[in-house]
């Protein structure tokens, strides 16, 4: 694959097959959670935040294959989509995910103690 090709250690040119899915996937989620899985029971604004959602989180999918494959460090820094871009998008999608009345759901783990830390 030729540099041109490579944003942000994504794949700018065509999504992968595995992505779509990946995207695909999420949307499918993210709609279950929030209206039973009924696309039609969302207002605007949710689709438009659910849709937001999909392009931040396939963009950071993307950089996170980039990163597995090329490592961490591009000589003594961070490679630039981890340096500039990662945590700005994870930092959105955790917004828009709030802003939509998603949180994240703990396991019930049962009571801890003490003696058990």
């Amino acid at each position: 694959m030729n540099n041109i090709a490579k944003t942000h250690g994504g794949y700018c040119l065509k999504k992968p097959e595995r992505i779509r899915r990946y995207g695909t996937a999420i949307r499918k989620a993210l709609i279950k959670d929030i209206s039973g899985g009924v696309e039609e029971d969302l207002s605007a604004q949710q689709v438009i935040l659910i849709d937001s959602v999909i392009d931040m989180a396939v963009i950071c999918k993307m950089m996170g294959e980039y990163v597995a494959e090329s490592g961490v460090m591009r000589g003594a820094n961070l490679q630039p989509c981890l340096l500039h871009s990662y945590l700005n998008y994870k930092g959105a999608i955790h917004k828009h995910l709030v802003t939509l009345g998603l949180e994240r759901r703990e396991k019930d783990s049962g009571p801890v103690y003490l003696g058990d830390m």
